[in-house]
């Protein structure tokens, strides 16, 4: 009985095929079903299903690709022309400018705060007499025609003696390899030192020499003569930050390696600290030597003062 439901079923199955074939076969072969159909398929696309108040609208692929170019392109001119006012504005605009002015001054750490007006003057007076700063000597103020004897702590004179501050930009190096390269040059006159770090083939001369162009421009800007510029100080620091990542090992051990990033920084100074440091070293030669006393130590101890 099941084999016989079988094939009757797929005997059934195969009789509706064959007949919806035949009914298509022969509908397509009638003009009269080809020309309503052709009629029905373009009542579709011209209008909606909805009605007439929600009718479909007909568009052109190539008209809104010319209109979206249009769009573009006006949107980039007043990108441009709001950059060009904006930028007009800012350059007219001397009341602004002077505000900026203002603001970058009083962020300035100036000088004033530290040291009186009248110490700078004869400072300036003591290094125009003698080319460079000498402590304790007596100098006529020509503003007040009176004597002073300028005294400064070690503080005050790096203060007032003309010196450039650097530091570098984030390096990708290690502690070791800069201090490597900062010991070939530190005490050099930077044109030297420059010249130096040019033809050596490590990475870190490089940068460091990056670093000491940067300080010529600015010594140019704040009329400090370069040639007398040497490397005064010279020091790297960490930059912090560092990238870590796992280092695997045998027998489920791992460890951790460690992307070391860091910083060099500078001080440079000119040949008038070289000089007064030079006559400071002569000065303390000049002094009485104080012998100590030739008595020996196992001396007796008094129960009185001696006197």
């Amino acid at each position: 009985m099941l084999g016989l439901g079988r094939r009757f079923i797929i005997r059934s199955s195969s009789s509706t095929f064959a007949g919806s074939n035949s009914i298509v076969a022969s509908l397509t072969s009638n003009p009269s079903f080809i020309n309503n159909h052709r009629s029905f398929s373009n009542s579709v696309i011209s209008h909606s299903i909805f009605g007439d108040l929600t009718q479909a609208k007909e568009t052109n692929i190539k008209e809104l690709e010319l209109q979206k170019k249009k769009d573009d392109i006006t949107s980039e001119e007043g990108k441009d022309s709001i950059e060009e006012s904006s930028l007009s504005l800012a350059e007219q605009d001397k009341d602004l400018q002077q505000y900026y002015l203002e603001e970058a001054h009083k962020a300035q750490i100036k000088i004033e705060k530290y040291i009186t007006p009248l110490k700078q003057e004869l400072f300036n007076q003591v290094v125009s007499k003698y080319g460079f700063y000498k402590n304790n000597k007596v100098i006529n103020n020509n503003s007040n025609d009176k004597l002073y004897k300028l005294s400064l702590n070690k503080e005050e004179i790096e203060l007032l003696e003309p010196s450039i501050y650097l530091k570098s930009y984030r390096i990708k190096s290690s502690l070791k390899k800069a201090t490597q390269v900062n010991r070939f040059v530190r005490g050099l006159n930077v044109k030297n030192a420059i010249n130096q770090l040019h033809f050596n083939p490590k990475k870190m001369s490089t940068e460091l020499e990056i670093l000491l162009k940067r300080g010529i421009k600015q010594a140019q800007e704040l009329g400090i003569d370069e040639d007398s510029l040497y490397i005064d100080s010279l020091w790297v620091g960490s930059d912090g930050d560092w990238r870590k990542r796992p280092d695997w090992k045998g027998r489920g051990r791992v460890g951790l390696i460690k992307h070391s990033w860091v910083h060099l920084k500078v001080v440079l100074k000119t040949n008038q600290t070289q000089l007064r440091r030079q006559w400071e070293k002569d000065q303390n030669y000049l002094k009485p030597r104080m012998f100590l006393n030739n008595e020996p130590l196992n001396f007796k101890v008094r129960p009185y003062y001696k006197w």
